[in-house]
């Protein structure tokens, strides 16, 4: 049975900090196999996309998991969460828990392209079971939700290493910025059942988004405990994942994986970040239909 695109080529995920509660930390949670095994399998199908746009079958993929992860970028408490999952295919079109609606492209060269909508749940003043956010913000304020448009672009440079970029844009709701992402997937172990990847990540977001998530201006540093910081754009962290697979027949497919963010300056010297070194985990088990 084929696995589906979407569902090996979440990465961003691993640290992006957009995609509400499951994807702006735990983007670093879904699993991710790599680009190399999919291309092998696409390779192996002779073709690029399916026969129609739409598809001849609908497929489906349901999970549960667990994670463990800051309270917020930057947060020094963390939580574990149950992460349960949803994800409907049908030719190039998908829609799931993680990236709500979208489309995906893949050929043969190992080229892939995705773009879907999706929707930042932003950041509470308090906490939350599936928010990000904590009770050391009091005074802060609330980041409102978001509407996103993310899109994903990834190539394999050789069979065991790829490059991915990702560009996640507000187009509605709380005008929080925009935030980037530059990253490189090696496959350090590939079998008939397990894909062991390592990923390496640079974050970057405009004005702004670092003002939103790392910023304090006058009115909050007057409402919290935290001094005035002018939070500019750029890089704001780098982060290193580690990901196993295991297939253990046509169904049944197991996810570990583990990411670690560092914060660069940007954000490190703000005084919302209280850990400059963030630590997320995940383990996951899907069924295919």
């Amino acid at each position: 049975m084929r696995k589906p695109a979407s569902q090996r080529m979440q990465k961003g995920c691993l640290a992006s900090p957009a995609l509400s509660i499951i994807a702006s930390a735990v983007c670093l949670l879904m699993p991710l196999q790599s680009l190399a095994q999919q291309h092998h399998q696409t390779q192996q199908q002779g073709t690029d996309t399916p026969a129609s746009l739409f598809g001849d079958t609908t497929e489906v993929v349901v999970g549960l998991g667990a994670a463990y992860i800051p309270r917020y970028l930057g947060a020094k408490d963390s939580r574990a969460i149950p992460v349960p999952t949803l994800s409907i295919y049908r030719g190039i079109f998908f829609a799931d828990t993680v990236r709500a609606i979208g489309t995906e492209y893949l050929t043969q060269n190992g080229l892939y392209a995705s773009m879907a909508i999706s929707y930042d749940f932003g950041r509470t003043e308090k906490d939350s079971d599936w928010r990000p956010g904590s009770t050391r913000l009091q005074g802060m304020g609330e980041v409102k939700g978001a509407t996103t448009a993310n899109f994903l672009l990834a190539q394999e440079l050789t069979s065991w290493l790829s490059v991915n970029g990702e560009a996640d844009l507000r187009v509605a709701g709380h005008e929080r910025g925009n935030r980037y992402r530059l990253g490189l997937e090696s496959t350090i172990l590939r079998t008939d059942n397990d894909v062991f990847t390592l990923g390496v990540n640079m974050h970057a977001g405009d004005g702004r988004y670092n003002r939103t998530y790392f910023g304090v201006n006058d009115a909050q540093a007057q409402a919290s405990r935290f001094s005035h910081f002018n939070a500019e754009s750029g890089v704001y962290a780098y982060s290193l994942s580690a990901d196993w697979h295991h297939d253990f027949n046509r169904h049944w497919t197991m996810s570990l994986g583990v990411n670690v963010m560092e914060f660069s300056d940007k954000a490190r010297n703000s005084p919302v970040v209280e850990e400059k070194t963030g630590v997320a985990g995940f383990a996951a088990l899907h069924y295919s239909f």
